[in-house]
This record gives C-alpha cells, sequence and structure tokens, in this order.
C-alpha cells in the first residue's frame, strides 16, 4: 500500500463537494451534545444550495434542552429555529445509523419512482461522516448519488492529520485491517 493510499484510507477525502442541488438532506439523530452541530450544518447547507426536502431522523427519546423529546423532533424544531424553509419530514422509527438511512429512503421511494437521479446528503457529526456515507452508498439504490456534510470535517480531518496520538490511533486501526487480512480473518479489499 502506498503512502498515499494509506492517508486516504485513514484521513478520506474532504465532504465538501456538493452538487448543485438535493432532493434530500438526511439529518441523523443522535446524542444531545451532537445535535447542534449537526443542524447547524444541515442549516448552512440548505442556505447553500436548493434543497427539497430535509429527513429529519430518529425515535429514540432525547432529554435536550429540558425536555423529553423523540430526536426527529428536536431535529425538526431546531432546524425550523434555524430558519430551514425546505419540507422537514420526521422519520419515527429508527434507532441506530442503519436504521436513520433505511427509514429514510422509504420517505423517498415514491421520489425514487418519479426521477432518474437523486442527489442524497448525510448530515452527522465529523467523527461519524465516512461511516454514514458508506452505509448511505451502500443501502441506497445506483440511482442516488450520495454525498456527506458538516461544516467542520475538514477542521477536525486535519486535527486527526496533525495529532501524533490521533495519527497513532489511525495507524493501530490499519495494521489491525492488515492484520486481518494476512490471517485470512477479513477479505481484502481494494483501494
Amino acid at each position: 500500500m502506498t503512502d498515499a493510499q494509506k492517508k486516504e484510507l485513514i484521513f478520506g477525502e474532504p465532504f465538501l463537494n456538493m452538487p448543485p442541488s438535493c432532493h434530500a438532506v438526511l439529518v441523523l439523530g443522535g446524542e444531545p451534545p451532537n445535535i447542534p452541530s449537526r443542524v447547524a450544518s444541515a442549516a448552512e447547507l440548505c442556505a447553500r444550495i436548493p434543497v427539497q426536502k430535509v429527513i429529519a431522523c430518529g425515535a429514540v427519546e432525547r432529554v435536550f434542552g429540558g425536555r423529553k423529546e423523540a430526536e426527529c423532533d428536536i431535529l425538526r424544531r431546531l432546524l425550523r429555529e434555524a430558519g430551514v424553509t425546505a419540507e422537514i419530514v420526521a422519520e419515527r422509527s429508527s434507532k441506530d445509523t442503519i436504521e436513520n438511512i433505511l427509514f429514510a429512503l422509504t420517505l423517498i421511494k415514491n421520489d425514487l419512482m418519479t426521477k432518474k437521479r437523486l442527489n442524497v446528503a448525510v448530515v452527522t457529526s465529523p467523527w461519524h461522516l465516512r461511516r454514514a456515507v458508506g452505509i448511505a452508498a451502500a443501502l441506497m439504490p445506483k440511482t442516488v448519488s450520495v454525498y456527506g456534510y458538516h461544516a467542520e470535517y475538514e477542521a477536525q480531518r486535519l486535527a486527526w492529520e496533525r495529532s501524533p496520538e490521533l495519527r497513532a490511533r489511525a495507524e493501530n486501526e490499519l495494521r489491525f485491517l492488515r492484520e486481518a487480512v494476512e490471517s485470512g480473518f477479513a477479505e481484502d479489499f481494494e483501494i
């Protein structure tokens, strides 16, 4: 594996290259400390490009601002307060990332029948973005282009590159993957 391939595997590429418009923005639910930055990033994205609908994901009840509500209701309220004018749809069934995306997919299924291609953006925390986008790309039909967005992603990626401790952690994970492939525990993959 070349140094460039290793760097790409560890750090990924910036997710800031968005299409000119998005059919849907999926804002993933999460722990209360993560919600404000996800909402701010979704609002920023909606201000930057035309967005037809925002899907606020999550059925897990959380205490936020002294109120106990489902993640989707917290997200929906905060998105409106942040000035998002696109249609906001609540996805009220999911309890984790995979379900967030699967159940959000059911909310755009009719659109998939009438349009040839759709652009969908996933908004989550920077540390969760690569995983969430990878899951969405795997679960969405091939006619859906999946993008990831968080306003602070690039800054967090640079922090990882500059931190010896975080860099060592990423390199240890890469070493574990390599050993898993060499021992036959995991299949090899192409970069």
